[in-house]
């Protein structure tokens, strides 16, 4: 018995040397929700964080199976193998991230997650704008048959986390609640917006950064947009309204 112990003590300390978490035998620091079937990653923003009380949240992952790029020129379909989360840019000190799975590769075969972890003190109370920068590792076919593997690496931008003193609502809540966005994600590309201010102005950005063209009309008091003729995928919404810029994520 003190052998196999020994050896399994062995094991784990130079797994975890290597950086390799062993996730179901010595507890997951998040529980992948398997209801999800659409890829995109839930929910669009995280839980509010309060002031001297310990911060747990998790992000749900289901990645994209494949994916338009252009190379040299050519607009091809790349198949995607995993997409690897590389950093959490802007978390306050004291907030720490882990994966399940451990090594951070998410797949649009199984569900993973990100598990955000902080204990938030009174002067960090504010808004903390989250990055969250990842590899995507892609294969794809080119003219005459060439094989093509590369990395893609991207940054995804419009997560905002809020650390409030109290209990109480707070102008940075108000600021993130400005706007409501649904469906998200939507099926065929068409979301409805209802801001709490009028919106002054509205850009829809891809996830390379990119302008992205779109209509909008307006129905009672509630603003429709309408992505129908981009492909699938993720898009930000940048929005002035009451002369704040909001950030949005939609899925497509």
């Amino acid at each position: 018995m003190y052998l196999k112990l020994a050896v399994m003590k062995k094991i784990y300390l130079t797994l975890t040397f290597l950086g390799i978490a062993l996730s179901p035998l010595f507890g997951q620091v998040c529980t992948p929700d398997n209801s999800i079937t659409k890829s995109g990653v839930y929910p669009d923003q995280p839980d509010t964080a309060y002031a001297d009380q310990a911060y747990d949240f998790s992000f749900q992952i289901l990645s994209i199976k494949d994916t338009a790029v252009v190379y040299a020129g050519q607009n091809i379909t790349a198949d995607i193998d995993s997409v690897t989360v590389d950093a959490v840019i802007g978390l306050p000190d004291n907030f720490e991230y882990a994966c399940n799975p451990s090594r951070c590769a998410f797949t649009y075969k199984a569900v993973g997650c990100i598990n955000l972890k902080g204990n938030p003190t009174a002067d960090q109370v504010g808004v903390y704008d989250i990055k969250i920068a990842t590899t995507a590792y892609a294969k794809a076919t080119l003219a005459l048959g060439i094989p093509l593997r590369l990395p893609v690496a991207d940054t995804t931008e419009g997560y905002q986390l809020v650390i409030k003193g109290d209990g109480s609502a707070s102008i940075f809540e108000n600021h993130l609640s400005a706007v409501n966005v649904y469906p998200n994600p939507s099926s065929n590309g068409v979301f409805m917006l209802h801001a709490n201010a009028p919106i002054t102005s509205i850009e829809v950005f891809d996830t390379k950064a990119q302008k992205v063209n779109f209509t909008r009309h307006q129905a009672n008091n509630t603003l429709v947009l309408d992505l129908s003729d981009t492909p699938h995928g993720i898009y930000v919404l940048k929005m002035d309204i009451d002369n704040k810029q909001v950030v949005k994520r939609i899925v497509h």
